[in-house]
């Protein structure tokens, strides 16, 4: 029974193929699927400095920026993309089980791995690149959707490279709207994104994060030791198969079956 146990827990790490449903590319968005070969930050930034270095666009700069969106908006399709079982089988497996969250990926590294990248994960891509570039950025919570804020020329600019809203740099900037959650509706296209009111409220403020902070640390924390539980839980049933106690064999009661010898007497004068 133990070691069919281990086995159990030893397999799943070879299953490939994603557990957790991720959605098709919907052929409206900016996504090139070329750009797959940046499969790491490092890829990434060096593309995006590339082009800014052609466009003798400078670094911190709100140009550089408003590029990187760009490229991030053509890097990935919206969808969140999950562990497979090989990588952390059990995030994979309680994502589909328990709730989507525990499976959706937040290291920045492994979601240039995939095509697809969710708002918050193409959000931490973003902020990734940003801090390795001394810009400053925080994160903007809305009631079902992520973006980002980013400061520089001396104002903070809007970028939210998942839904890709066409706005000018005015229209970016936080003296334009105010962190007005209705205020950013009016940009995005309702033909396209046709659950605005869902997404960002009505009425409703902007939730910022911290300045520079990394956001999603308790997944990241969670993700972790998830990783390092799927490749070892096997050993658990097997170190009990070596260790465990071995019964004390009871032999039965034989009664002495020899001949009784007499009992000797001496006696002393």
């Amino acid at each position: 029974m133990l070691l069919l146990i281990a086995l159990a827990l030893f397999v799943p790490n070879f299953f490939t193929e994603k557990i957790n449903p991720e959605l098709p590319y919907n052929g409206k968005e900016k996504f090139n699927p070329s750009l797959s070969r940046l499969s790491s930050i490092v890829l990434l930034e060096k593309y995006t400095d590339s082009i800014a270095q052609r466009r003798q666009i400078p670094i911190g700069s709100y140009a550089y920026a408003e590029l990187l969106g760009a490229v991030v908006e053509e890097r990935f399709y919206h969808g969140f993309s999950h562990f497979s079982p090989s990588q952390n089988w059990v995030a994979a497996f309680a994502g589909r089980l328990i709730k989507e969250d525990y499976a959706c990926i937040v290291e920045p590294d492994k979601i240039m791995q995939h095509p697809n990248a969710a708002c918050s994960q193409q959000a931490m891509v973003m902020m990734h690149v940003l801090r390795n570039k001394g810009m400053a950025c925080r994160s903007l919570g809305f009631p079902h959707h992520y973006a980002i804020e980013v400061f520089a020329d001396n104002e903070w600019y809007f970028f939210d490279a998942n839904m890709e809203p066409p706005l000018t740099k005015g229209q970016r900037a936080l003296t334009c709207w105010q962190h007005n959650n209705d205020m950013l509706k009016q940009h995005y296209d309702k033909k396209q994104h046709r659950h605005l009111d869902f997404q960002f409220g009505n009425g409703l403020k902007a939730y910022i994060g911290g300045v520079n902070e990394k956001p999603a640390q308790r997944a990241a924390m969670f993700h972790a030791a998830t990783a390092a539980m799927s490749k070892i839980l096997f050993l658990f049933p097997l170190l009990l198969i070596f260790f465990r106690p071995v019964p004390k064999l009871k032999l039965p009661f034989i009664p002495f079956a020899g001949k009784k010898r007499k009992p000797s007497f001496s006696l002393s004068a």
